[in-house]
């Protein structure tokens, strides 16, 4: 995607418009030249902001799947004790878990599925945007975790896998795969404090501290 400023009005036009129109007739249904009108811009305007229309889907997954971010570029906090890690991982697990469940971001997720055999590309942009930059958050914090003597002799990626296999078959179970419907009940997200506590007790370094 172009760079954007992050206050940039027309970028979150075409954004709204993008989720709105993507909602209602897929991907492939949706034309630059309607995604332009429903974001009142011009095409020329839309395509300084984005290179193209696989652009605006990534930025649509991305905003839906926020990962916690602030916008500070503060990075990963540096834990020092076991409760510290434990305190990232359940704050991560909350913010990946609830999103997960947002009805918006599993039917979109449902147009990528079903369009991706048609349009290959649509899965690598999923990808991209929403599974990797999960896995690398997770990374990150298990490699401040082993930098800080807190997490044991564990190959990180099949740690980040455990860690976040739970969360989206979550997901996966109780909307991706159940027929969509007019209840706008929320989905209970995981167990967020059962579902770390197992993790833990499964990665972190023995004789480390609590507090």
């Amino acid at each position: 995607m172009a760079a954007n400023p992050r206050g940039d009005v027309k970028v979150q036009q075409i954004r709204r418009a993008a989720h709105t129109l993507f909602l209602r007739h897929g991907f492939a249904g949706v034309s630059t030249a309607a995604l332009a009108k429903e974001a009142g811009v011009s095409k020329e305007t839309l395509y300084s902001r984005f290179p193209n229309k696989d652009a605006v889907l990534a930025d649509v997954l991305e905003h839906l799947i926020a990962l916690g971010e602030t916008g500070d570029d503060a990075g990963v906090p540096a834990p020092t004790t076991t409760a510290d890690l434990r305190d990232a991982f359940r704050s991560l697990a909350r913010d990946l878990g609830g999103q997960l469940v947002q009805r918006d971001y599993i039917e979109l997720v449902r147009i990528v599925v079903a369009e991706t055999p048609r349009l290959p590309h649509l899965g690598e942009i999923f990808r991209r945007s929403v599974p990797q930059r999960a896995f690398q958050r997770t990374g990150e914090l298990l490699a401040a975790g082993k930098q800080a003597g807190l997490v044991g002799d564990v190959d990180v990626p099949t740690a980040a896998r455990m860690f976040l296999g739970p969360l989206v078959l979550h997901a996966l179970l109780h909307l991706l795969l159940v027929a969509p419907s007019d209840d706008e009940a929320p989905v209970a997200p995981i167990d967020v404090d059962a579902h770390v506590d197992l993790f833990l007790a499964a990665i972190t370094a023995p004789n480390t501290k609590e507090d």
